[in-house]
């Protein structure tokens, strides 16, 4: 059987060791681990030889020690073994400094064994911890040392070789070299460890701040992109709060255009003058401001409807063409403890940058998109927009809608007797007039020449036919159109008339055709047998076609003889003319 593509294998010790590490490669894990065995069996080789060499008085000393030892290795291997790398050095750190504080009375020559365990237990501890718990191991470790020294000098029977009256001298000596070394390699070790993780820290959020730009630019869509920058900067870089401003210039504010906070509806629904706050003064100066405590800043001004508290704010300027288009806000809830750092400034700074080259890249995207879909002449979507969106709608994801076909009346004449031009300015009115009439969800079309299509999502015959006729009125009212021109309709529905796009606009089409052949002005449904009198042309009388009324006397007007009244020339005006046509 294959291996499943899923398939996760259970870490290895060295694996987990580096983990813990901190970032910490393999190769320097199993060195340091190397290291740690070599100096366990270097220690257990020194005990068994002081053991042998040594008198039996201090057997049982030593013994004790050397079991000491090997417990505390054994302990160690078997926490790192499980990958409790922290438990390992923590606990082998501690045991060694108790050692040293045995040290000191069980073994002759105890005084260097005082001295060096707790250091040593002291040294491990070092990976693990940073700051005041680090002084604190350390500080353990002092104690154990002079604990050990002093034990080493009352019970182990150096002041009898040294003198009760230099003893003392000697212990207050050692406890200042101890204290130098302890502070030294304390402050070395914290300095240069704290050092390692804060560089491996920004190398792995500059790794990831290349894995997001690489997503960030990727994305075509603006929304996309402004949910991207929310997502993607929290792991990298901490924060309560965030927004995204867009300056309009125009009106003189800022306007939200993504916001994660808990008072996000208040705020989207807020506009903010150019000038206000942080924000108002990064817009203006072009610089990104970290401001810490910015409750305390005089250039601070509170959101309308939020509480007073503290906080900590970065403000990012987005570029776009040489200009500020907007700021990315960051802000974290709290006091000293929510202050952002110089380095996670400068990785914000680092990370607008790329947002903002993301940002008018998605919007310089969406605006050649906006355009390929769009009617150049009425701003209406055009032929290729219908075809995608009412397949979508039909076929994508099936849902009932209704399509209306409009058609001005006797435009061809209007654009032959007054110009393309007046023509043209006939089709914007028109766009805009349909647009009028239409609900926020509904959609228009220009679909060639002065026909027009309005794609209505979730709409049934007996509303589409009203709209229809909204639409036909808004036209015939218009200014530009009004006195001249009219529109006939046709509606159609899905799956009512029509199963698949293409049926639905040939229904439609034919029922528009309709329209138009009853003599215009109207709107026709599909199906629906008409509401309106068509206005027929009747065909051309001639006298013979009078011929059986003027024999029969069946024509009120003209004699029963068969001939025509001299004295009333009218009965036949309209022979082999167009009669009027009424109402």
């Amino acid at each position: 059987m294959g291996y499943s593509t899923n398939s996760r294998h259970e870490p290895g010790v060295w694996h987990r060791v580096r983990t813990r590490l901190h970032g910490l490669d393999a190769g320097r894990a199993r060195l340091l681990g190397l290291l740690a065995v070599t100096c366990g069996l270097a220690t257990g080789l020194l005990s068994l030889a002081e053991f042998v060499a040594a008198p039996a008085a201090n057997l049982p000393g030593l013994l004790a020690i050397t079991v000491s030892c090997g417990a505390t290795l054994m302990a160690a291997a078997l926490l790192l073994r499980l990958g409790r790398l922290s438990y390992a050095l923590n606990i082998a750190g501690v045991a060694l400094m108790m050692m040293g504080m045995a040290a000191g009375p069980l073994m002759p020559d105890g005084l260097a064994a005082a001295a060096i365990l707790p250091l040593a237990g002291a040294v491990l501890t070092l990976p693990e911890q940073r700051g005041r718990p680090l002084a604190g191991m350390f500080i353990l470790a002092f104690v154990a040392g002079i604990a050990g020294e002093s034990a080493a000098y009352l019970y182990g029977g150096t002041a009898e070789v040294v003198g009760s009256a230099h003893w003392s001298l000697s212990l207050i000596q050692t406890g200042v070299m101890l204290a130098f070394v302890y502070g030294l390699v304390w402050w070395a070790g914290d300095r240069g460890w704290s050092a390692t993780t804060r560089a491996q820290h920004a190398m792995e959020s500059q790794r990831q701040l290349l894995q997001v730009n690489e997503r960030l630019l990727s994305t075509l869509d603006p929304q996309g992109v402004l949910d991207l920058i929310a997502d993607s900067l929290k792991p990298v870089l901490a924060y309560d709060n965030l927004a995204i401003y867009r300056v309009d210039r125009a009106a003189g504010v800022m306007r939200p255009m993504m916001v994660r906070d808990r008072f996000e509806q208040l705020i989207m629904g807020t506009t903010f003058p150019l000038d206000s706050g942080v924000t108002g003064w990064v817009i203006e100066h072009g610089e990104a401001q970290c401001v810490n405590d910015v409750q305390l800043d005089e250039r601070a001004a509170m959101i309308p409807g939020t509480p007073d508290e503290p906080e900590s704010l970065i403000v990012l300027p987005l570029w776009a063409r040489g200009e500020v288009v907007g700021t990315l806000n960051l802000g974290r809830m709290g006091k000293a403890e929510a202050h952002f750092g110089a380095a996670e400034f400068e990785l914000a700074r680092l990370f607008a940058g790329q947002a903002s080259i993301a940002i008018q890249n998605a919007e310089t995207h969406r605006a050649v998109w906006n355009r390929a879909q769009t009617d150049s002449l009425t701003g209406l979507h055009n032929r290729g927009a219908l075809d995608a969106r009412l397949a979508a709608l039909v076929e994508t994801t099936p849902q009932s809608c209704a399509l209306i076909m409009v058609d001005l009346d006797g435009f061809k004449s209007y654009n032959d007797r007054h110009g393309h031009p007046a023509g043209d300015k006939v089709l914007q009115a028109v766009g805009r007039a349909i647009d009028s009439s239409l609900r926020e969800r509904d959609l228009s079309f220009r679909y060639g020449g002065d026909e027009f299509v309005i794609l209505l999502p979730r709409t049934g015959v007996k509303q589409a036919a009203q709209i229809a006729d909204r639409v036909r009125h808004a036209i015939k009212e218009h200014p530009i159109v009004a006195g001249t021109l009219t529109a006939s309709a046709g509606v159609a529905c899905h799956p009512v008339h029509a199963a698949d796009a293409s049926a639905l606009i040939s229904v439609a089409d034919a029922a528009l055709y309709r329209a138009k052949a009853s003599g215009g002005d109207y709107t026709e449904v599909c199906g629906r047998r008409p509401t309106k009198p068509r206005r027929t042309r009747p065909a051309l009388r001639t006298e013979a076609d009078l011929e059986p009324q003027l024999t029969s006397g069946k024509d009120a007007r003209l004699p029963a003889t068969g001939r025509v009244n001299p004295a009333r020339p009218h009965e036949l005006r309209y022979v082999g003319n167009r009669p009027p046509v009424t109402s």
